[in-house]
């Protein structure tokens, strides 16, 4: 590929990787500062300018820039720095010693996502050597490594976007949520992540007369709230077909036949969803993994009623809370109102805590996309990119709504047969090497394209 990485920068990403695993970012409290400083020390031995800016006390959020000459506006290379606990005891190794076995970098973080962090960090650096003195490159390349995403980016990302609203004049950013491998009916695709859900979490609250435990009831606040969660169901509440999904599935079919292409189109226009994958040529064990990209869901995820000392006690109330991710195009109120109908009218239902954020696309004909499926093309002959949605929530919901798009795509190899990782939040979180060099050499050549061309 023209942009060329040799030996070195595999070893340099490897050895960063390491190091950021190694430094506890665990959130709460974060501590990021130290993570970021190790990455300023990092860019500006090599002339990239890097700054600090703490949202709060040790919440550090590292911007660093390699100038180019400003030919065309900037690409964004965007992760978080903090990451969720790991309980060592869980471990078959100790999740912050970032060690190396059977082929993989165990550790939290290594996945979700200190990767991404290590491989733009490399990139840069990079950059700064081969291209960036002689200002060829046509855009500066920003890496924006944040606090806080992980319990919502108040301290990082979206601190930043209020605060350092300067930051964010760019073409684009590139971001987690995509280049997951994908085997279908026989052909390799890569996802990449141009839209994903937003999130609605809520409180339900019954309650009734309080009493003694050897007097049950029919109106007991914990039997009335358990009515009321049972009536979510498997979780799957309203179902919509969005643009990215649509355009997937077509993409997705066409590789078989215009004839699969044209049963998938009227399959999701009657919205039968499982149908469509199945006609796309995903397998039937796959048809769980994707369903909830085509609808509102809701996931009880805590109750609590009663105190377990006190176990002759009927409570007088049972409160539960309720995880709600909601397609593009669904609104707070909308998704309010479809809980209410299926809980009834023996709970209250309410927002909890403010957490809501609207679900997000991005447009899949952005030339980066087509940059990215250029490349993928080349390392993987008869593999293609694909837009894709990603159920959970990134720092991306800080980013679209001020008009900047977000990409998600680190590009990771498919498992050879018999081998299997674990990915983020889990325990034994861990990233086969394979998949970070691919990643690295994927990004950088996509990286390079893009900041050469206007």
């Amino acid at each position: 590929m023209a942009g060329g990485l040799n030996e070195k920068w595999r070893s340099r990403v490897l050895e960063i990787l390491q190091e950021l695993i190694r430094i506890d970012t665990v959130n709460p409290p974060g501590n990021e500062t130290k993570a970021a400083r190790y990455l300023r020390t990092l860019l500006t031995s090599a002339g990239v300018e890097a700054q600090i800016i703490e949202s709060a006390p040790g919440r550090g959020n590292l911007i660093a820039r390699l100038r180019g000459s400003g030919g065309a506006r900037p690409l964004m290379l965007m992760g978080h720095l903090d990451v969720v606990a790991a309980d060592p005891a869980e471990w078959s190794h100790p999740p912050f010693a970032a060690e190396i076995h059977d082929g993989f970098i165990w550790g939290r973080g290594s996945t979700d996502m200190k990767q991404m962090v290590a491989i733009s960090t490399v990139i840069l650096l990079a950059l700064a050597e081969q291209v960036g003195h002689d200002r060829s490159l046509k855009r500066d390349v920003v890496l924006l490594a944040t606090a806080d995403e992980e319990h919502g980016g108040r301290q990082g990302m979206g601190w930043l976007v209020r605060e350092r609203r300067e930051w964010f004049d760019v073409a684009c950013a590139i971001n987690e949520g995509g280049g997951t491998p994908l085997r279908v009916g026989g052909r390799l695709f890569f996802t990449c992540q141009t839209a994903e859900k937003g999130v609605c979490r809520t409180v339900w609250v019954a309650q009734s007369k309080g009493g003694h435990g050897a007097y049950p009831r029919e109106d007991m606040a914990s039997l009335k709230l358990a009515r009321a969660v049972a009536r979510l169901g498997d979780g799957h509440l309203s179902g919509r077909v969005t643009e990215t999904m649509s355009r997937a599935l077509s993409i997705i079919a066409r590789a078989t036949s215009e004839q699969a292409t044209r049963r998938v189109e009227k399959l999701l226009t009657k919205g039968k969803v499982e149908a469509a994958l199945q006609a796309a040529g995903f397998a039937q064990e796959d048809l769980g993994r994707y369903r909830a990209l085509f609808y509102d869901t809701a996931s009880l995820t805590v109750l609590r009623a009663g105190d377990p000392q006190s176990i002759n006690v009927i409570p007088p109330t049972a409160t539960a809370y309720v995880d709600g991710r909601l397609l593009p195009g669904q609104t707070q109120a909308g998704f309010l109102e479809l809980l209410r109908t299926r809980g009834g009218d023996e709970v209250s239902i309410e927002p909890y805590n403010n957490q809501f954020s609207p679900g997000l696309e991005s447009s899949g004909d952005a030339p980066i996309v087509e940059i990215m499926g250029e490349v993928i093309a080349e390392c993987c002959p008869g593999a293609a990119v694909v837009p894709w949605m990603c159920a959970g929530s990134t720092d991306a919901k800080h980013l679209v709504p001020i008009g900047v798009p977000v990409y998600g795509f680190i590009p990771a190899k498919p498992f050879p047969d018999g081998v299997e990782g674990a990915g983020a939040h889990a325990v034994d979180e861990r990233l086969w090497l394979e998949s970070l060099y691919f990643g690295l050499d994927v990004l950088y050549e996509v990286v390079y394209r893009f900041c050469m061309r206007v």
